[in-house]
C-alpha cells in the first residue's frame, strides 16, 4: 500500500473518526467543562483541522460532519447544560458549523502552504480560522433558530443576545484558538512528512 493511495487516506480517516468518537464520549477528553452552564472548551476541532490538512477539504469536511453528528447524538444522550440541550439537538447547528471547520481549514491550508506563510504559518492560520468559523456559526445559528430561548437561558434581552453569547464564549473561543494554533502544526507537520515519504 502506497502512502498516497486511497487505502491510506481511508485508514487515516478511520483512525481520526475513532479518535472523534473517543473525544465525544469519554468525559473531559473532547469537551472540557470549566464554567458551569456554559458549553465546554472543545478539543475535537483539533482532530478535524489536522484531518483537513492531511486529507484535504473533502476529508476535513467528512470529519467535520462526523463531529457534528456525534455532537447531535451527544446532545440527545448526555447533555450537560441547558444551552447544549437546546442548540445541539438541532442538526443544522450541530453539523453545519463542524463541517465548515474542516472545509475552511482544508481550503486555507491548500491555498497558503506554498506562499510566504510557509507550512507552519499556513497550518496556524487554517487552525485559527477553522476554530473561529465553528464558534461564529454556532452563535449565529443559535440566534437565528433560538433567540428567545437562548435569551431566557442567558437572562438577557434578545437584542443583546449575540453580544452576551460572544462574551460568554469568548474565553472558550480564545482557549480553543490558542490550542489549535499550538497543537495543529506540532501534530500535522510530522504526519505530512510521513505521508510524503
Amino acid at each position: 500500500m502506497t502512502r498516497n493511495s486511497s487505502a491510506y487516506k481511508i485508514s487515516i480517516l478511520a483512525i481520526l473518526t475513532a479518535l472523534l468518537m473517543i473525544q465525544s464520549f469519554v468525559p473531559m477528553v473532547g469537551y472540557i467543562y470549566i464554567l458551569p452552564g456554559l458549553p465546554g472548551v472543545t478539543t475535537m476541532h483539533l482532530t478535524v483541522i489536522i484531518g483537513a490538512i492531511i486529507l484535504g477539504t473533502r476529508g476535513g469536511a467528512t470529519l467535520g460532519a462526523i463531529w457534528g453528528t456525534l455532537s447531535l447524538i451527544h446532545a440527545y444522550t448526555a447533555p450537560v447544560d441547558a444551552l447544549t440541550l437546546l442548540i445541539f439537538q438541532n442538526p443544522v447547528i450541530a453539523i453545519l458549523p463542524r463541517l465548515m471547520v474542516g472545509l475552511v481549514a482544508g481550503l486555507l491550508y491548500q491555498h497558503l502552504h506554498n506562499t510566504k506563510a510557509g507550512q507552519r504559518g499556513s497550518m496556524a492560520i487554517a487552525a485559527s480560522f477553522g476554530t473561529i468559523v465553528n464558534t461564529t456559526l454556532v452563535i449565529l445559528l443559535t440566534w437565528a433558530f433560538y433567540s428567545q430561548q437562548a435569551a431566557g437561558i442567558y437572562k438577557t434581552d434578545v437584542s443583546h443576545l449575540i453580544i452576551v453569547m460572544l462574551s460568554a464564549v469568548a474565553i472558550n473561543a480564545l482557549m480553543e484558538i490558542a490550542l489549535a494554533v499550538i497543537v495543529t502544526p506540532f501534530v500535522a507537520k510530522p504526519l505530512l512528512r510521513f505521508k510524503r515519504e
